[in-house]
């Protein structure tokens, strides 16, 4: 302890130095954990929508773009349904439409503020499997009604409640229950019946992609290849097709987010270097003197990479702190959503593994930083020092 508080001391020497040193280690460190946790968060909600046709082939209309199983625009007759039905490799085929919307009243966001989902009733386990109602809620009675469930995330948003009433496209909806879900996906989904969806979004006996589910003995390959030869009017996507359409766009984002990592990183053990080459080189009388008492050498070398290191302890300290309020800031720009909506969902957008991860990382590059002058001050010649500092 008394190490540290010498140490203390002697970059409380050097206040503006240090001030400007620590903040240059925390900006960089404030930007890692922002745009890292962000576009983390980004993959996550990419990968997390692969969950729900694991096994399936999806079949849409050609020449669409398709995000992890889930098409953006583009529509197919109902009728391939029933087509799909007859063939002698299908076990069922499931109608689905499904919409990235980007405006609801008069919020717009960069990022898609909702989603909507409508299929058949009796199918709705394929998706809504993966959340829990709301104590209160129910699934709407029949097809032809005007009952929608609601994410939960959207329903805080706009406090909406079940039973409340909301408006999308200009129709009255019945809001029956609100659904729970680790998927961000569904916690910002409006999910309703098929028949419900052609109306609201007036596809009269279209759809946009059709889920469909192979017999125990046949292949998502042979399936999609059968499809595309017999039906030609989509295109037939196995689980593997629709990882790879997606897969380069992941790849590019990892590897950017490690590349702004490593340049940051590197320039705060550049700036960590340079001060503490500083430090040591006005500090020459000091070491040469505690070398004269008889100090050992590896005592100079603990106390120059110790005042490295609390540079990096506390330049990481206020960038981790500033980083994950930038997160969420951006996180609500992107989106629309209220600020105030994310900090109950903190740990989400910035993962504390994450955030403990680029911690370590701050504070071993602040070490490496003070190696350099470290080695500098144990190797200054004490007669040399002594004669031209008394």
């Amino acid at each position: 302890m008394r190490l540290v508080a010498m140490c203390l001391r002697n970059l409380g020497r050097r206040r503006l130095r240090t001030f400007l040193c620590v903040f240059g280690v925390a900006v960089s460190t404030c930007f890692v954990v922002a745009v890292g946790s962000t576009t983390l968060r980004f993959v996550t909600i990419m990968t997390d929508m692969n969950i729900f046709f694991q096994g399936d082939v999806v079949v849409v209309a050609r020449d669409v773009i398709m995000i992890q199983g889930f098409p953006i625009g583009g529509v197919i007759p109902q009728s391939v349904v029933d087509e799909l039905d007859k063939m002698d490799c299908v076990d069922r085929s499931i109608p689905v439409i499904f919409n990235f919307e980007f405006h609801l009243g008069e919020d717009s966001g960069v990022l898609p503020v909702y989603a909507t989902i409508g299929l058949p009733l009796e199918e709705w386990s394929m998706i809504v499997r993966f959340a829990t109602l709301k104590p209160g809620g129910r699934l709407p009675e029949a097809n032809s009604t005007n009952e929608v469930i609601m994410g939960c995330s959207l329903a805080e948003q706009f406090g909406i409640l079940t039973g409340s009433n909301t408006y999308l496209k200009g129709q009255e909806l019945t809001v029956c229950g609100i659904i729970e879900s680790p998927s961000a996906l569904l916690g910002r989904s409006i999910i309703m019946s098929l028949e419900l969806a052609q109306d609201v979004f007036n596809y009269p006996k279209r759809i946009n992609m059709a889920v469909v589910k192979p017999k125990p003995s046949i292949t998502q390959e042979e399936l999609a290849s059968r499809i595309e030869e017999e039906i030609s009017c989509g295109m037939a996507l196995t689980e593997n097709e629709r990882n790879e359409l997606i897969k380069p766009v992941l790849e590019a984002v990892e590897n950017w987010i490690m590349a702004i990592q490593g340049i940051l990183l590197l320039l705060s053990l550049t700036l960590v270097a340079i001060v503490g080459m500083m430090n040591a080189s006005e500090r020459r009388r000091d070491f040469a003197t505690l070398d004269a008492i008889g100090a050992p050498l590896s005592f100079v070398f603990r106390v120059v990479i110790l005042e490295t290191s609390l540079i990096g302890l506390l330049g990481g300290i206020l960038g981790i702190a500033f980083g994950a309020l930038a997160a969420l800031v951006l996180s609500s720009l992107y989106t629309s959503i209220p600020l105030v909506q994310f900090f109950p969902c903190i740990f989400e957008i910035v993962p504390p593994v994450y955030v403990l991860e680029i911690f370590l990382a701050v504070v071993v590059v602040c070490c490496v930083g003070g190696i350099i002058p470290a080695i500098n001050a144990t190797r200054m010649r004490i007669a040399e020092v002594l004669r031209s500092e008394y």
